[in-house]
């Protein structure tokens, strides 16, 4: 997960700089007296007796002395004043004299009370309090998150975020709750608002689609009115059965499907080509296009093992990706055992189930029998039903125990074949021919001929289709254990018989296009979320639709989000972070002792190069240029499933007709998206508008917005340094650019960080983080908090220190916010059932990225003053790379 620069934004004046401005300086006083001899002719003009009696002054403006004769008699240089004119002369002097005494001190006391007031001014504004709505809002944000009862040199995490599950209570459509999905949620309901309004002319053409989109998906009348007749027009489209074999049933004539069925021609290979064009779904194979590792300028076909994550974006949030990872656990990992048992020494499917997996199988085989009821009752409401329950229970059983296998000779392949040290020795590059004579090992003398066939199928359509050097010539880029895999599915489907894999496909169709049928489809898969991870309610269409259009036409949905204040105001503040931290990492880099010279400057040149893509880009208010990104993409208000199959159809002809073209380098995700990227093969980090909001930004103070999406922007910045991507250079090809002994230094400080997250406990669970599981990100969080506090450091340096306090926080310096806002950052709540789908990510759950970064904190350690052996601050050595 999941940053940038900012200008200062608040004025750090001090007593020297901002408060004594020139127009406070003494001015000279006015010279009284010129006490040179020169002058003394303009002493001498006397004083007459018919005068005022008052001394008047000559025209220089000062006053005359009056003198007496000396005692010889001695005529003096200036005439003697009259005797009767003494005594007023005297009188005058005292006069005179006091009121300059008095004047003098009323003028110092009135100057004493101005410094004294400038200086209470200035100490007062040196140390005021934020009285910005952002300052305000973020002050009471912390202070409802806090437990300040807590010390935090002993659990930093329960200090920062002890009360924030109180404050922000889980939905109970999720299994998890934090602020990046708390803020996406937000942004989600913009989304809908815009998506609600009307379509305008004024608009470009693309906003429209999305909002036709959107609409379609809402008008849940049509959707049952229809109800599973889109979906039977899909099946029938990739080829299967309306009625699987292993169904054992056959259309009655009232059915209106009895000719479709009737006439269609069943391939297993050419329906899993076709579900993979329509559906981008890979079942049994992979298949993927991406930029050479080498040479990123080529793009390859790559085929493998099979994806298990959903490309149909409606399917892909994160209550449907731990729906699959409990599949994992509940159906896929059960032994499976392709010989025929006698009856007695068998139990059912479900029974079975039932026992080694409890709810979670048990749900799942429920859910599936009342979708194929139902399936069934459309297609023919006369179907028999004692049949139809012998047909399904064979179905079910038939499919998941293919899906068993293909797991489990997917896990076999990875295991049998160890990952190398370098990635790049696993890589293999093969002709089809080749690939094919690969697979026919472990059946010969028999051969099934699947690559160039699959090419062939892939291809049609597209620009390619007929080019020789596409299909036979072709060279694919795999791995070992793809081929290993590869040789072994092959194996595998020349044994089992056809009928077998039909019914996995037929069952993998319907699950992933179920959901967007009638509202009877939606309700049953409710039901089976809420027992199977336990939500115990479910999205709001609008938003569930809102997200979904988000997922397919993000930047045509961005189009309300493109502020034009933003590019003029924000959007200089945080390149000028981003270019803090990036000074930041660049000084940490010089400053190792691990790393030779050369090295160095190559590092430093990759991340001098590397590229940014902030808040959005710049075409996207660019009507024609909008539009034509979306060419060719066709929306109708009437067909939601269809929408949704022809936009991904759409993306993915696309792919396969530009693969001959190296791959455009920019966005990796729509500006919608609360979350932050790093693309390897690229260079480059994208930081979308979504996330440049509360909480990561516009917090009020520069010492809380570095702490925030300061941490994220040099968590993304590490990320082309960690573990994966040292491995590619400045152009984002993979190859050995840092010396031998370095990466042997490198290695091993990783280590250490391997070791530290692996002792990581989830007592919800009673599990361990997977240390090597996580080490990238782990990595990025480390290098990404120091960065950003040294960045923090640089700006207070240039700029000046922030005078100002957050309200309520008086007490805390701005070096202790600085690393409260980090601590806010990582809050969260969450059930059971998210901490087991945690342990298959990458990211490890929020408060051990908090107090893995934090206990390896030099500068935590002094800002909180932690002594050696407290929790925070621990006696084990501190992993650190930079």
């Amino acid at each position: 997960m999941t940053m940038e620069d900012r200008n200062r934004i608040w004025t750090t004046g001090n007593i020297n700089h901002g408060f004594f401005g020139d127009n406070l300086q003494q001015q000279p006083l006015p010279l009284q007296r010129l006490q040179t001899p020169g002058n003394l002719s303009l002493l001498s003009a006397p004083i007459r007796a018919n005068g005022s009696g008052n001394g008047n002054a000559t025209a220089n403006g000062h006053g005359q002395n009056s003198a007496t004769e000396s005692a010889n008699g001695k005529q003096l240089p200036y005439e003697p004043i009259p005797p009767n004119l003494i005594g007023i002369q005297s009188k005058f002097r005292r006069s005179y004299y006091h009121k300059v005494v008095l004047g003098g001190l009323l003028a110092l006391v009135i100057i004493l009370l101005i410094a004294i007031i400038v200086v209470s001014l200035g100490l007062k504004k040196s140390s005021s309090i934020c009285r910005s709505k952002e300052c305000i809002r973020t002050a009471a944000s912390l202070i409802y998150a806090m437990d300040e009862q807590t010390d935090p040199c002993e659990d930093f995490y329960q200090f920062t975020c002890g009360r924030w599950a109180n404050e922000h209570p889980r939905p109970d459509s999720v299994t998890s709750n934090d602020w990046f999905r708390e803020r996406q949620a937000h942004i989600m309901r913009v989304v809908r608002e815009f998506l609600r309004s009307n379509i305008t002319k004024s608009e470009p053409e693309a906003v429209g689609k999305a909002k036709t989109m959107y609409r379609a998906c809402m008008d849940t009348k049509l959707l049952d009115k229809r109800d599973l007749e889109p979906l039977i027009n899909y099946l029938l489209r990739f080829g299967l059965p309306v009625l699987p074999s292993a169904l054992n049933l056959t259309l009655g004539s009232g059915s209106k499907y009895a000719t479709e069925a009737a006439n269609v021609k069943y391939n297993w290979l050419q329906t899993i080509v076709s579900i993979k064009q329509h559906l981008t779904m890979d079942l049994i194979i992979g298949f993927d296009v991406f930029p050479d590792p080498f040479n990123r300028t080529i793009n390859r076909i790559a085929l493998g093992t099979p994806e298990t994550d959903s490309a149909f974006p409606f399917n892909n949030d994160d209550s449907h990706k731990m729906l699959r990872k409990i599949h994992r656990k509940t159906i896929f990992m059960q032994n499976s055992d392709d010989e025929d048992d006698s009856e007695e020494d068998r139990e059912s499917e479900e029974e079975e189930a039932a026992k080694q997996t409890s709810t979670g199988m048990t749900a799942y085989l429920h859910y599936v029998r009342k979708v194929i009821e139902k399936y069934l009752l459309y297609v023919d409401p006369n179907v028999n039903q004692e049949e139809a329950t012998l047909g399904i229970t064979e179905l079910v059983k038939q499919g998941v125990r293919v899906a068993r296998k293909v797991h489990e000779l997917k896990e076999e392949a990875e295991n049998m074949t160890k990952p190398s040290k370098n990635p790049a020795d696993d890589i293999v590059y093969i002709t089809l021919q080749d690939l094919q004579n690969q697979t026919d090992k472990n059946i010969a003398p028999k051969t099934l001929p699947i690559w160039v066939r699959y090419m062939e199928l892939i291809l049609k359509g597209t620009r390619h289709a007929g080019n020789v050097h596409m299909t036979q010539n072709l060279t694919i880029i795999t791995s070992q254990a793809d081929i290993t895999y590869l040789q072994n599915i092959v194996e595998y489907l020349d044994d089992i018989p056809a009928s077998h894999i039909e019914s996995y496909l037929f069952l993998s169709t319907i699950e992933e296009l179920v959901l967007h049928t009638s509202s009877s489809m939606r309700l049953l898969h409710s039901e089976y979320m809420r027992v199977a991870i336990g939500t115990e309610g479910s999205t709001p269409r609008s938003l569930y639709c809102a997200n979904g259009v988000n997922s397919l036409l993000g930047m045509a949905v961005s189009y309300v989000l493109a502020d034009a204040d933003f590019t003029k105001e924000k959007l200089p503040k945080v390149e000028r972070m981003l270019s803090d931290i990036r000074r930041s990492f660049d000084r940490l880099v010089k400053s190792t002792s691990w790393m030779d010279a050369a090295t160095k400057r190559k590092t430093i040149q990759k991340s001098a190069e590397m590229k940014s893509f902030i808040g959005f880009p710049p075409w996207l208010r660019n009507a024609s240029v909008l539009n034509a990104y979306y060419e060719g993409a066709e929306v109708n208000a009437s067909t939601h499933l269809e929408n949704l199959m022809d936009f991904v159809h759409w993306q993915m002809m696309d792919k396969l007709n530009e693969m001959d073209k190296p791959e455009p380098i920019g966005w990796a995700t729509s500006p919608s998206n609360v979350n932050a990227f790093h693309t390897f093969q690229s260079n480059a980090i994208t930081v979308p508008i979504a996330i440049l909001q509360y909480p990561f930004y516009d917090l009020g103070l520069e010492a809380l917005n570095y702490g925030s999406i300061g941490t994220i922007l040099g968590h993304e910045l590490t990320h082309g340094f960690d573990d994966s991507g040292r491995r590619f250079d400045r152009a984002g090809n993979m190859v050995e650019w840092w010396s031998n002994r370095t990466i042997d230094e490198y290695v091993n400080r990783t280590e250490c960080f391997v070791e530290q997250y692996s002792r990581y406990h989830l007592a919800d669970i009673d599990e361990y983080i997977d240390g090597e599981l996580t080490l990238g990100e782990n990595i990025a969080d480390n290098g990404g908090m120091r960065e950003a506090y040294y960045a923090y450091r640089l700006y207070v340096k240039e700029v000046g220190r922030e005078r100002s306090k957050l309200p309520g926080l008086e007490h805390y310096s701005h070096e202790q916010l600085f690393f409260i806002s980090f601590g806010n950052l990582w809050c969260e709540t969450y059930t059971p059932a998210a901490s087991r789908y945690a342990l298959s990510d990458s990211h490890c759950p929020g408060q051990m990225r908090l107090r893995g970064v934090l206990s390896n904190s030099e500068e935590f350690a002094r800002t909180f003053k932690c002594a050696r052996g407290t929790p925070m601050n621990p006696d084990q050595p501190k992993c650190r790379i930079w």
